[in-house]
């Protein structure tokens, strides 16, 4: 049986699509305890600029730098700079998903 530890299971997840990641934090936080707080909706937003956000997407240089890193990542071609590059996209991605993820539920929010 093979054992992963935190940053092998962070570092899988951050190669994943980005559809496919926003399914995984949902499913976590499905899972997440009662107790646990969930999403926050955003406050002091019309609806018009909720949908803005909703619809937002990386820049579309970064989507390809990212792709092309990620590309060198599976083909272990990264020096410790690209990889910090790496980094830093995936973080303004994750950034990215998170803010769609909070404007589409305060939209859900808001609706009911």
């Amino acid at each position: 049986m093979v054992t992963l530890d935190f940053q092998q299971i962070l570092e899988a997840a951050r190669q994943l699509p980005t559809p496919s990641r926003i399914k995984l934090v949902s499913a976590l936080l499905e899972e997440s305890a009662p107790h646990t707080p969930q999403l926050q909706p955003l406050t002091g937003l019309s609806d018009a600029e909720l949908r803005a956000l909703a619809e937002s997407v990386l820049a579309s240089r970064h989507t390809r730098r990212l792709k092309q890193l990620l590309r060198l990542n599976r083909e272990k071609k990264l020096t410790r700079a690209l990889k910090a590059e790496l980094d830093s996209l995936l973080q303004e991605s994750d950034r990215v998903a998170l803010l769609k993820a909070k404007a589409n539920y305060t939209l859900q929010f808001h609706a009911a």
